[in-house]
């Protein structure tokens, strides 16, 4: 809040706010005492001052208070040209209310002593509300302050109306360093109020930022709740399915061994054989997103081929993209290193998941893996794995890499999986010292780009020298 702003607000509410009914009704009763109590016309020139005083002061109340009542239409460039017409307007005031007292000097008794009394409560008033600037009083106080004197001077002769005189004066110098005073303590409750205001602001801002905070946790919160939910509904069925198998061939076996027919044994078992090692991949899944959430997991990186784990990873999901008429291709760039220093099994782990996603949501299309370097020193490795599949939703994409997250959520649906293929991977990409990231468009494919650092380095280790190998194509 601007403080000149405010400190007019302070004054336009002391002068015609708390003290001005009282303020008012002085000036009426002494111009009513005149009146009654001095011979002569003295009392016209009290009222004339008195009428134009009020018709003034209601001109420029209203005035004032259209500018200040409407502060997000004030301009702050013009609040000082306003501090000084208002400095301006209550001097001229004073020195209209203040003439009849002057000339009270004058006039025959009781005159000078009804001057001398309104015009020390004329004092008083500017004590408490000639505040806006420091040096207001010395404006304000010489029409007063003439009068007090010479009303003073006029109730005595001889040295006691010297004497009058001089303590009157006297009364005058109190009155300005009283309103210096007023002034310095107007100026603190000023700096306090906006300092509360801003205070209050900040509150303000911080509720709102931390509501936002909740309602985003709420959010996430509800989110991770209902992808859990998913994620028990989808285990259900995903281990069901190769316990069956088991439950069911192992009973076929047993019926075979005694009929005595083992003709077709060997089969079954290896079925058996099978969903054994599909249930115990989904079981692998849950406990390695577990150790990661519980960061257990650590990397163990040692020298290894970068084309053979590559290969080696497209030749074990080619059966399945077969399945589906997907052809698999592998990319090399010929700039690249085939030695890296990492860890190898956690790579091919991720390699298998993102290949064996792209198999899954690929029919008839192509899956191509290639390996590049990537960074502005050629400190990572990426590998792009690009499908031509079905893609992935856009509002989809900043919670493909959450836990349990599956853009199909349908217990009938045709591709089996948990949901934590990409999430692994996109956690120990970071173990590795790299990323995982994606660009998918619906209907047209995806690519997802895996990258790891080329020598992997523990927090305060020494790098560990690649060996120089030839490049091959």
């Amino acid at each position: 809040m601007n403080h000149d702003y405010m400190a007019v607000v302070h004054c336009r509410d002391k002068a015609w706010g708390q003290h001005a009914l009282t303020r008012i009704g002085s000036i009426f009763i002494a111009t009513t005492a005149v009146g009654i109590s001095v011979p002569g016309q003295w009392w016209i020139f009290c009222v004339a001052a008195m009428t134009i005083g009020w018709a003034l002061e209601g001109t420029f109340y209203r005035w004032l208070s259209d500018k200040i009542d409407h502060p997000e239409k004030l301009d702050l460039e013009d609040l000082p040209r306003i501090k000084r017409l208002t400095i301006r307007a209550i001097i001229g005031l004073v020195a209209l209310y203040a003439t009849p007292f002057l000339a009270l000097a004058f006039a025959p008794d009781p005159g000078p002593s009804l001057g001398l009394i309104f015009a020390c409560g004329s004092l008083l008033v500017i004590c408490g509300q000639h505040v806006l600037d420091r040096n207001m009083v010395y404006c304000t106080l010489p029409v007063i302050t003439l009068a007090v004197i010479l009303c003073a001077f006029r109730l005595a002769d001889g040295w006691v109306g010297y004497l009058l005189g001089f303590l009157a004066f006297l009364l005058c110098v109190n009155t300005v360093v009283l309103t210096r005073a007023s002034f310095q303590s107007s100026e603190d409750l000023i700096e306090a109020q906006g300092k509360a205001l801003r205070l209050a602001d900040e509150l303000d801002d911080r509720v709102v930022q931390r509501t936002r905070e909740l309602e985003e946790a709420v959010k996430v919160a509800e989110e991770a709740n209902r992808a859990k939910s998913r994620f028990l509904a989808t285990m259900s069925h995903e281990l069901r399915t190769p316990l069956n198998a088991v439950i069911g061939y192992a009973e076929m076996v047993g019926e075979d061994v005694r009929s005595g027919d083992l003709g077709s044994t060997e089969a079954d078992l290896e079925k058996i054989r099978n969903a054994a090692r599909h249930l115990l991949g989904l079981i692998n899944e849950v406990l390695d997103i577990s150790k990661m959430e519980a960061n257990e997991q650590v990397c163990r990186p040692a020298h290894f081929d970068v084309r053979s784990v590559a290969q080696e990873a497209l030749d074990a999901i080619i059966p399945l993209a077969a399945a589906s008429q997907t052809q698999c291709e592998l990319e090399i760039d010929p700039t690249l290193e085939l030695v890296a220093f990492n860890d190898e099994g956690k790579l091919r782990q991720c390699l298998l998941n993102l290949l064996s996603n792209a198999a899954k949501f690929t029919n008839k299309g192509t899956i191509k893996l290639t390996c590049r370097l990537g960074g502005k020193q050629q400190e990572w490795i990426a590998f792009d794995v690009a499908d031509t599949g079905v893609g992935i939703a856009e509002e989809d994409l900043p919670r493909i890499f959450l836990p349990f997250f599956q853009s199909d959520t349908s217990l009938t649906r045709s591709v089996e999986g948990t949901g934590l293929g990409l999430a692994i991977s996109h956690k120990l990409s970071h173990l590795m010292g790299g990323d995982l990231m994606v660009k998918s468009s619906v209907g047209i494919g995806s690519t997802f780009t895996l990258m790891i650092a080329r020598q992997f380095v523990e927090p305060g280790e020494a790098a560990v020298t690649l060996p120089a190998v030839p490049v091959t194509n």
